[in-house]
């Protein structure tokens, strides 16, 4: 039969919200899907199967229990599978299932699920958010979001703020817009807020309440101001604010937008490094990310700075371990075993990075965990042979990064570790070559150059070192596994775009910023698929079409191959294939 068309009618953070709850999700998006039974031929156009020995094939077989059973010729699947349910790919491309190495679904689902006023356009399911571009953009913006709402003690939730395109933001410019409404404006990094004093009575925020918490939220949290940023700030302000910030209807309903975005735009898995979910939350994500109308793998990967700030050194890795019991070892909502995340240095989007030179105007970077801490935690897990995944934006925490690591290796030394650097701003080609000796994997946002790298080469971080952000080139020369990822909501969770902008370093502004450091089309490609598999630990299930693993399948109108560089990301996705069944999109 042809394919036919069916209407598709959904970190630091995460760790600062274990210590505040979340209301549960009670009901599934419903997403049309067409039933099969037994085996599936697809054949009629080209699979690209991602696998060197084969890159090409004409047809595949997948069963109903999910696997696939035969890649090979159209003529040996019809003979070999006669009474196989036939679908004719009329034409189209069939790649393995598309992998998001790394996103946030809650902050996902809360921050696109608010009226965002960011720096670049915003496409969402039913609604585009317009860019705003100045300091009178944004705050027009926001006055219209205000005056927008109904219900005059409703708090003002926004996110996509960044000082470097909007401008400096206070609690006195918020107060001129309203002295009685809440506003809370969420940082475009995720890692900051600004909020009105209006804001401050309503949910009690108080200097006495901010200096029992310790030197490290005292440092980060202005209140004359109302400015709360990074990690120590957070622990302080979320658990206040997170019953009105992340109200049931919010998540509900933004977590079914962000699933059904992710399918339009091809994703089959994706997973969220730095998990930390607390046990209300757990039946929220079990009823939508694991609903049969879900096409897509969910997984999750433990952070250690929650555990290690509750339980400190001697309970950490038991912490961390207790965590990933939460969901079941199967299924496609779950913890990876053996797997944990680490947050270094500050935001990349609010240039919170640490950097060798520091910055243009004079500010500094901050610390998530100290060097100290990453030092005895990655000591802790390293030695129990666990992956250990580290967030670290700026070439100061890469520098402090390889000698932490140079120790492991000397004190316990492992093979294929997997140590993945995940972010990977700012870096030098002497740190790459490092990196290749010790065996370390990287994954990469591509984003940093397309949304910030011209803004960056004019504020805080200059030219030089702005524009030679995500150094790829260096990477794939050095033959080092490397991934993409979104980041989302840090960047659209999309795929093609992300290799898109690996593989071009064009910026939003329509400059391309050092072409002898894109990534080739091949490895972007690899990067969304194999290589991001392999990240995981997951090569021997996902990311190429080959017998025996998981039937995920993304259908392209195009050939990624063979279009225009340019046009990699423009390629229209008609369908995907989750565990043999189809799953049509109509945007």
């Amino acid at each position: 039969m042809k394919i036919q068309r069916t209407i598709l009618s959904a970190s630091i953070i995460s760790s600062a919200l274990f210590l505040s709850g979340c209301d549960t999700a009670k009901e599934p998006q419903i997403t049309p899907q067409i039933e099969t039974a037994g085996s599936t031929l697809f054949y009629g156009g080209s699979v690209i199967t991602m696998e060197e020995a084969k890159p090409r094939a004409e047809a595949v077989v997948a069963s109903a229990d999910g696997k696939i059973q035969f890649v090979g010729t159209k003529e040996e699947a019809l003979k070999e599978y006669p009474q196989a349910t036939k679908i004719d790919l009329d034409g189209k491309f069939m790649m393995p299932g598309f992998i998001e190495q790394h996103i946030h679904p809650f902050l996902g689902a809360l921050t696109l699920n608010m009226p965002v006023i960011a720096p670049e356009e915003w496409k969402l399911p039913d609604k585009t958010w317009p860019a705003a571009n100045n300091h009178d953009e944004y705050i027009a913006a926001l006055i219209a979001a205000e005056k927008a709402m109904t219900d005059p003690n409703e708090t003002l939730w926004t996110w996509g703020y960044n000082n470097f395109f909007h401008g400096e933001l206070t609690r006195a410019e918020l107060d001129k817009i309203s002295t009685t409404r809440p506003i809370g404006v969420w940082h475009r990094s995720a890692h900051e807020f600004f909020v009105n004093s209006a804001f401050v009575e309503k949910f009690g925020l108080q200097q006495i309440d901010i200096d029992k918490m310790g030197k490290e939220v005292m440092a980060q949290s202005d209140l004359k101001n109302g400015h709360f940023f990074e990690g120590g700030a957070l622990l302080y302000l979320l658990p206040r604010i997170f019953p009105d910030l992340g109200n049931e209807t919010r998540f509900r309903d933004g977590l079914k937008q962000m699933v059904e975005m992710l399918h339009q735009n091809g994703v089959t898995a994706y997973n969220e490094p730095g998990a930390f979910i607390p046990d209300n939350m757990v039946g929220a994500y079990q009823e939508i990310l694991g609903a049969d109308s879900t096409p897509m793998y969910s997984f999750f990967i433990p952070e250690s700075k929650t555990p290690y700030y509750l339980k400190g050194k001697d309970g950490v890795v038991q912490a961390v371990e207790d965590i990933t019991h939460m969901f079941p070892a199967e299924g496609k909502v779950r913890f990876f075993k053996k797997q944990v995340k680490l947050l270094f240095d500050g935001a990349i989007i609010s240039q919170l990075m640490q950097m060798k030179d520091g910055y243009m105007d004079g500010h500094h970077g901050e610390w998530i965990q100290t060097p100290e801490e990453v030092d005895t935690i990655t000591k802790l897990f390293w030695e129990k042979d666990y992956q250990i995944h580290v967030h670290v934006n700026g070439d100061e925490g890469v520098e402090k990064l390889i000698e932490i690591l140079k120790k492991r290796q000397e004190e316990y030394p492992r093979e294929d570790h997997r140590f993945t650097i995940v972010h990977f701003a700012n870096s030098t080609d002497e740190q790459v070559k490092e990196l290749k000796k010790l065996g370390v994997i990287i994954s990469v946002n591509p984003y940093y150059v397309t949304g910030f790298g011209e803004k960056f080469g004019e504020v805080g971080l200059g030219e030089e070192r702005a524009h030679s952000m995500v150094r790829l080139a260096s990477v794939e020369k050095e033959e080092i596994s490397v991934s993409l990822h979104s980041d989302l909501p840090m960047a659209p969770s999309d795929p093609l775009f992300l290799a898109w902008s690996a593989a071009t370093r064009q910026t939003n502004e329509g400059n391309v910023l050092r072409p002898d450091l894109v990534l080739s089309r091949e490895a972007a490609l690899k990067a969304i698929t194999i290589d991001a598999a392999y990240s995981w630990q997951q090569e021997d299930n996902l990311g190429s079409i080959k017998v025996g693993k998981v039937a995920n399948f993304t259908i392209l109108e195009q050939d990624p191959y063979k279009v225009d560089l340019d046009k990699l990301k423009d390629i229209p996705i008609y369908a995907t294939v989750f565990e043999s069944k189809l799953f049509p999109i109509d945007k």
